[in-house]
């Protein structure tokens, strides 16, 4: 356990927004939560959970104490034949887990190579890329309650996973801070390669034409070149990845917007919705590129919004508040922000 005052973020935020919060404290086991919430100071200040950063804004300093939780081992729980079910802390960095689970022939999280941020975020935002979500792999969370440290467990039906949510982020939200995950995957000779996103099974495609047996490993590079490609360093811009859902619409207005608009790129659901491309959107409304101050839209992809340097959070929200307005004007939706804006 290590508790840091007035403790400046811009190094644990993908933005790198430089605020400071009143407490920074990072917690390991059980055992460390009765021991803080005994402290009359740090219990009298409201308390928020935060992982690796990649997935908030940051708009002004904090009175508050974050918390973060260091706990990265992995434990492999049980196997057999088909499958391992590996126990991972939730402070591991989440492309590290990935890199170890490809280097050892397993399949399931290849899909979700270089998404930033930690493992114990992956079950509260339900991260998800390329036809992949976390909950695909899932099959419990271990989580410690921020008042009483007590432990609790949850299945993966017992999570309510959604898109880029789940109870963790609803519900109990701040109240319960992700200790460990449990992942099922398959071994190499039992799995096979997830290509129901098109763009990644061109990219397959073209990177190994007429090859047989494909590995956790090829799929990994693949995924890791196309995001290289399109989502810039967070380490020279800040960002977030996407900034923004890809919004949910009906079929009877996915009907209208195609008789003004002609043709939209979309992605049909089992629920017949159809999920539109924010990034096209937001093309679309001329804003890939555009700058407001420090804070841009990306040019290599449009749903990214960038920091070029000593951006404000304000500035960045204030962009992110134009796209909207734009979008909304042009074809009636709203998109929503992925990214949490902490006030």
């Amino acid at each position: 356990m290590h508790i840091h005052a007035n403790y400046s973020l811009k190094n644990r935020n993908t933005f790198k927004i430089d605020i400071k919060t009143q407490y920074f404290v990072e917690i390991s086991k059980q055992s460390d939560i009765p021991i803080l919430r005994s402290d009359m100071k740090l219990s009298a200040i409201p308390w928020v959970i935060m992982g690796g950063g990649s997935n908030i804004l940051f708009t002004q300093d904090l009175e508050k104490v974050i918390v973060t939780c260091q706990y990265d081992k992995i434990r492999v729980m049980k196997e057999d034949e088909d499958s391992i079910w590996l126990s991972v802390g939730a402070g591991m960095p989440w492309h590290d887990f990935v890199k170890y689970t490809v280097e050892h022939g397993y399949w399931g999280l290849e899909n979700l190579a270089l998404i930033p941020g930690t493992v114990g975020a992956a079950p509260v935002q339900n991260i998800g890329a390329y036809g992949a979500e976390a909950r695909d792999t899932i099959t419990r969370v271990q989580t410690l309650n921020l008042f009483t440290g007590e432990r609790r467990e949850f299945r993966n039906s017992d999570c309510r996973f959604g898109y880029r949510t789940s109870i963790f982020k609803e519900e109990h939200e701040n109240r319960l801070l992700v200790h460990r995950v449990t992942f099922r995957l398959k071994k190499l000779e039992s799995g096979q390669p997830n290509l129901v996103y098109e763009p990644l099974k061109e990219a397959i495609l073209s990177h190994y034409p007429g090859k047989e047996g494909l590995t956790p490993q090829d799929i990994f590079d693949a995924v890791v070149t196309i995001r290289q490609q399109k989502i810039p360093d967070p380490r020279i811009y800040g960002n977030a990845g996407s900034f923004f859902k890809n919004p949910l619409i009906t079929e009877e207005y996915y009907n209208e917007l195609t008789a003004t608009h002609g043709d939209i790129p979309h992605h049909k659901t089992i629920t017949n919705e159809y999920k539109i491309p924010a990034a096209w959107l937001i093309e679309q409304s001329g804003w890939k590129g555009r700058k407001l101050r420090n804070a841009a839209v990306s040019e290599k992809h449009a749903l990214v919004l960038v920091n070029l340097g000593d951006a404000r959070g304000c500035d960045i929200v204030r962009l992110a508040e134009c796209i909207q307005e734009d979008i909304d004007h042009k074809f009636g939706i709203h998109l929503e922000k992925e990214v949490i804006v902490m006030k």
